[in-house]
């Protein structure tokens, strides 16, 4: 079952975060929300870097991505992208909301 969690960056921006967790680990990760990035083929292959990976290891895939991409993101931090995966891999929430089930 796919799973979201929204997570309200500081500044006011959102990230929302959804993905299968099959034993534990991410698939078909999605992120959207109120920001940018660029270019976005890089984002995608970012995003991509988060598939097969528990939680807790994927915002450093994806940040590490980013940087060898050399993707500009204007909205979130990787960090912010910790915290909405923490929510998602049913983590206490820093801030936002809890994580719900898509059908």
């Amino acid at each position: 079952m796919r799973r979201s969690a929204d997570y309200k960056a500081p500044g006011g921006k959102l990230l929302r975060v959804s993905a299968e967790l099959e034993g534990g680990l991410i698939r078909a990760p999605r992120l959207n929300g109120d920001f940018f990035a660029h270019p976005e083929e890089g984002f995608e292959a970012a995003e991509a870097a988060m598939e097969g990976l528990p939680p807790a290891l994927a915002a450093r895939a994806f940040a590490e991505a980013i940087q060898r991409l050399g993707v500009e993101l204007y909205g979130f931090r990787p960090e912010d992208l910790e915290a909405a995966l923490a929510m998602l891999g049913g983590g206490t929430p820093l801030e936002g909301g809890p994580p719900r089930e898509e059908a």
